[in-house]
């Protein structure tokens, strides 16, 4: 997050939806990353649902605690084919997933951060893969070939260190655009549009 846009977040209303969205999930909001968490009141779910109608985004509720939901905000058709690479799929299939049916890998995962909220089971890690982390750097988090972290941003980065700082800085200028639209009340799910003009406009001329 650049400096300008935490001050705009600082002058803005912490509990608003938009707000929160633009937070927590910019990357997936401009169509540079499969999915998101998204963690709000749990009063705000039905209006939520209604905000994504024919947004091509959609919205996975994966644990309830007291008044407080968390979510995953997807792009259904970019997601699935993100869990069918052969890394992702090959290490969910290590981690207990027979099925690469999507609605079938969010009925295990729910049971396990379910498992894991009651205290009974371990933390699933392959959330990782739903949230589009690298199938390499979720197995170094694991500790699977105990390699070391050679970054640590939107998550830790285990390999390819350099592309992945990238990307992290496409992430914070989705961040940037997203609290400016939110600032200045504008529709944020319409992000993905603002964000492919302001990659032209920074574009170096050929």
């Amino acid at each position: 997050m650049s400096q300008q846009a935490f001050w705009l977040f600082l002058k803005m209303d912490k509990r608003n939806l938009f707000v929160q969205m633009a937070l927590q999930c910019a990357p997936v909001l401009a169509g540079i990353k499969v999915s998101n968490l998204l963690i709000i009141e749990e009063r705000y779910w039905k209006g939520l649902c209604f905000l994504l109608r024919n947004s091509g985004l959609c919205a996975r509720k994966l644990y309830c605690c007291r008044d407080k939901i968390t979510l995953l905000l997807y792009r259904r058709e970019e997601l699935e084919q993100w869990l069918k690479t052969l890394q992702v799929e090959a290490l969910l299939k290590e981690l207990g997933y027979d099925s690469m049916e999507l609605h079938r890998i969010f009925r295990k995962l729910e049971h396990r951060i379910g498992g894991h909220g009651n205290g009974e089971m371990p933390f699933p890690h392959e959330l990782g893969l739903l949230l589009g982390y690298p199938a390499e750097d979720v197995r170094g988090f694991m500790g699977i070939g105990y390699k070391k972290c050679l970054y640590t941003g939107y998550w830790k980065v285990y390999e390819k260190a350099e592309e992945k700082i990238a990307l992290f800085s496409e992430y914070d200028r989705a961040m940037d655009l997203a609290l400016s639209m939110a600032y200045e009340r504008q529709n944020i799910l319409k992000l993905k549009e603002v964000f492919e003009v302001d990659s032209r406009e920074k574009k170096p001329a050929v």
